[in-house]
């Protein structure tokens, strides 16, 4: 018979391997826990082991035995919990033009700050708060209606992964999400399909009735897991990554794939990322999370009544439905492309009511081969709006009209154009109002000369009363002009002149970009800008100026040498000069050749240095910077944190290179 304290050796030795393996199973990226020389036949065994001593010796059971996750007794029923901080939803957002809004609006409330953000995977799972009082988990509870739940405890504990104890030993909340893996909640329904019960719908559902059973055995046999995410109480950190590093070194299942954007643009490129191999993960995600880093701007930014304000829901477009098409509505864009839209039966697309998707041109309608009446099928992707993928012919009607393109212009009635081998209908009439007006509004909007206080409310009321015709009349406005106009008291008309009187001073980049050139969007104007240095220059440049610029292709070249040649242009330019707009000067980049000279660079991670700092030194050397990586990569300089353009380098056997690396190619100009 073993001696006493050769037992309760054997127990801590079995208790603290058993916590080892669950933490380096669910915890780290060593899911097979093979650094521990453990397979799942060897995990069984040390459990079993545990349970008959502790059985036996009860005496020496530890508080946090790992066996408290194996057993449970049933419960009769759950009771209710208040949160001590409300468990609010998030916003949601279906496009990466309202992502791009929503950052525009933080950088504004925060006065014009770009914060960082983190970049989470969205599990499609149950919300749950865990308490901790001295160090042990007092309490779990679900999220409820968001100021109450119910108190699940002894169901949580069921959960491997999730500590009973933690080192530390002050009072602690945490928020994450209970979810069930793929290959579980098939082995659940399997079961559930021999035994004559009906099938769980999906993993999610499965999740939130496994929490839910009053017998916590059954609970530990769904084989839940659990990602934590959140500190509500008791984070020692002022940052978010530095809360999710601490919830590691406590050894809380925190997702790996976690990562710190520096930018929206990186965050974009995350959510781009996910929504492609979302299907690798042995877990469902309906989603991205961005979340501020910094909790002073979470106080700063504040609340909505439903949701934080300094985080947001960025949902995938997988979903899709199908409803019938009414008519085609035809909008005319500011260089008089006219584009079809179709006009919907209301249906529920993604949480919203959707009656319009996109056509993009007449091509698509012909591929699509679309008839008024028809029943189509559609999928919201990274637009405002969402797009038809699909037509079931069977059910047209044998008289359904055919989608033909547009005779005439639905604003102005000119005759509509098209030219052979190109996808656009176009009105050729510059002087109709609708090109005119959507003309102006790309001019003031954020991307362009940022005048927030214009909208089309605004610029429709200055056109029907003959104040505006074009962009350069903005600056010929004054406050008589817009007191008199409808909803426009002083100190709204105060406003808007204040915003054009602040535009005056822009940079050349923005002012080429808010020129509406064909072809000509905000990174080809900011090549330009540093190309040329002076709008000057840019003006007078040759056909074979712009072309030599090698990211420049021919149609964009001839685009802006075209533009700067039409008399109506050089005009307009000149109404904007004469009107106090200044295009600030921008230096021109001088290359010098280096090993980096040709070469497309990726920059991802928290560098050293800014990300502008870095991204300039790399075209000064003569490289391509690129925000998203391909087998045409070169290099990808890779930070802290680096994220999923990492994962993409590897996968696609790009160099990677860090800081220390980039500089000696730096300074080897040979």
């Amino acid at each position: 018979m073993p001696s006493v304290s050769t037992t309760q050796a054997r127990i801590n030795e079995l208790s603290s391997s058993i916590h080892q393996y669950n933490h380096s199973y669910y915890c780290s990226s060593d899911s097979e826990s093979s650094l521990l020389g453990c397979n799942d036949e060897t995990y069984d065994s040390m459990v079993r082991e545990l349970e008959e001593l502790e059985k036996q010796y009860p005496e020496f059971r530890l508080e946090d035995s790992p066996t408290v996750h194996v057993i449970g007794k049933p419960n009769t029923a759950f009771p209710t919990r208040n949160h001590k901080t409300p468990m609010l939803s998030l916003g949601n957002i279906y496009s990466f033009d309202e992502l791009f809004s929503w950052d525009a609006d933080i950088s504004k409330r925060l006065g014009g700050q770009k914060p960082s953000y983190v970049c989470e995977l969205k599990i499609d799972g149950v919300a749950v708060s865990l308490i901790y009082r001295n160090g042990f988990l007092e309490a779990g509870v679900t999220r409820g209606d968001g100021t109450q739940g119910e108190e699940i405890t002894s169901n949580i504990k069921t959960i491997s992964s999730l500590p009973l104890m933690i080192k530390d030993k002050s009072n602690l909340e945490v928020r994450g999400e209970v979810y069930l893996k793929r290959k579980n909640f098939n082995a659940i329904n399997q079961q559930r399909a021999i035994n004559g019960e009906p099938l769980f719908k999906n993993p999610r559902n499965s999740a939130a009735g496994s929490l839910r059973l009053l017998d916590s055995t059954e609970t530990r046999r769904r084989k839940l897991d659990a990602f934590i995410y959140n500190i509500s109480e008791g984070g020692p950190q002022e940052t978010h990554t530095g809360n999710l590093d601490y919830l590691q070194q406590l050894e809380f299942p925190v997702n790996r794939e976690t990562i710190k954007a520096d930018s929206i643009e990186d965050a974009v490129e995350y959510c781009r990322y996910w929504e492609e191999h979302k299907q690798e993960l042995p877990y469902d995600i309906d989603g991205i999370v961005l979340k501020v880093n910094a909790l002073k701007h979470h106080r700063q930014l504040g609340f909505t009544s439903s949701s934080p304000r300094w985080a947001t829901a960025v949902k995938f477009s997988s979903e899709q439905a199908v409803s019938v098409l009414r008519e085609v509505e035809i909008g005319v864009g500011r260089t008089g492309n006219l584009t079809p839209v179709a006009i919907l039966e209301p249906v529920e697309l993604n949480g919203t009511t959707v009656s319009r998707a996109t056509l993009h041109n007449y091509d698509q309608v012909d591929r699509l081969n679309l008839h008024l009446g028809d029943h189509v099928t559609l999928e919201k992707g990274g637009e405002i709006i969402p797009k038809i993928v699909a037509v079931d012919p069977t059910l047209r009607s044998e008289t359904a009209q055919k989608i033909e393109p547009p005779s005439n212009c639905p604003s102005c009635g000119s005759p509509a154009e098209h030219t052979a081998g190109d996808v656009e209908w176009r009105c050729p009439n510059k002087k109709c109002t609708t090109q005119q007006m959507e003309q102006i509004l790309h001019f003031v909007s954020r991307r362009a000369m940022d005048i927030d206080t214009i909208g089309p409310a605004l610029i429709e009321q200055l056109m029907d009363r003959h104040l505006l015709q074009n962009a350069a009349d903005l600056y010929l406005l004054s406050h008589e002009d817009l007191s008199g106009l409808e909803r426009m008291g002083d100190k709204s008309a105060d406003n808007v002149l204040t915003g054009i009187d602040k535009s005056r001073q822009c940079t050349l980049s923005q002012f080429i970009h808010a020129l509406g050139i064909t072809n000509v969007g905000e990174k080809t104007a900011g090549i330009l800008a540093r190309h040329f240095g002076t709008l000057e220059k840019l003006m007078s440049a040759e056909g074979a100026d712009l072309e030599m610029i090698e990211e420049i292709g021919p149609v964009t070249a001839e685009n802006v040498f075209c533009f700067f040649r039409n008399p109506e242009q050089k005009q307009l330019i000149a109404d904007f000069l004469t009107r106090g707009v200044r295009p600030r000067e921008e230096q021109i980049l001088q290359i010098t050749d280096s090993p980096l000279t040709g070469k497309t660079v990726v920059l991802t991670g928290t560098l050293s240095e800014p990300r502008e700092v870095w991204k300039k030194r790399l075209i000064l050397a003569g490289a391509k910077v690129s925000s998203s990586v391909s087998s045409k990569t070169d290099y990808v300089l890779a930070g802290e944190n680096a994220g999923s353009k990492l994962l993409k380098a590897e996968k696609l056997e790009v160099s990677v290179i860090d800081e220390g690396a980039a500089m000696n190619f730096l300074e080897n100009e040979n």
